[in-house]
């Protein structure tokens, strides 16, 4: 998989600040449980990349060993949804968007399209990682991500990377004795599929 590398960060950030939709908190959903994703986004020797994660193997995780974004369900404790992502992120990855970082606004919610799926809605919001996450030296080392038992490991991948490539393999399952074919994103990880792929798919439709 070849890597291209074309869209400098400060032209993809001016782009998403003119079309996101505004930080403020969306109105809740008490018919669904509530989530909510970062989409944190760095500056890697002038380049954008994207932050995402693998999901721990866990037999109570619908999405167990999926690739998916930094995130989870609402908390009593959140007092909207834009906490969640901020407070999720901390706890899976070790990155504190109170501490430097930047939530630039928010993309659709999503919602499950399968019944088989938990009924909840997924509210992405993408954000700009605290300074130390930033490099404009390609060969620097990356700052050690602190990811907890939820993940079994967390990557940055370079935008170009997702959008020359775009969904470009299929992942397959026999449902009820049923093929099932999903379309999905590459990465050095497995497939991003499902969930995850309609919000990068939504997140990049703002990019062209």
């Amino acid at each position: 998989m070849t890597e291209v590398r074309d869209t400098d960060i400060s032209s993809l950030l001016q782009r998403l600040r003119s079309g996101l939709h505004p930080g403020e908190d969306i109105t809740i959903d008490t018919s669904r449980r509530q989530a909510a994703v970062a989409l944190i986004l760095r500056d890697h020797a002038g380049f954008a990349e994207l932050l995402m994660i693998k999901r721990a193997a866990n037999p109570n995780d619908f999405w167990s060993g999926h690739l998916a974004l930094p995130g989870g369900r609402r908390q009593p404790e959140d007092t909207d949804l834009r906490m969640t992502a901020i407070r999720e992120t901390r706890e899976e990855v070790g990155v504190d968007l109170n501490d430097g970082g930047e939530i630039l606004g928010r993309l659709d919610t999503v919602v499950p399209v399968s019944t088989r799926l938990p009924n909840i809605t997924i509210t992405p919001y993408v954000a700009v990682a605290p300074p130390g996450f930033h490099s404009s030296n390609p060969e620097a080392d990356d700052i050690s991500l602190q990811i907890n038992h939820e993940v079994a490991v967390a990557f940055w991948v370079p935008i170009d990377f997702l959008k020359h490539n775009g969904r470009s393999t299929v992942v397959s399952h026999i449902i009820e004795g049923h093929e099932y074919e999903w379309p999905a994103y590459p990465s050095v990880h497995g497939p991003v599929w499902g969930l995850t792929e309609r919000i990068l798919t939504q997140f990049l439709s703002m990019l062209d």
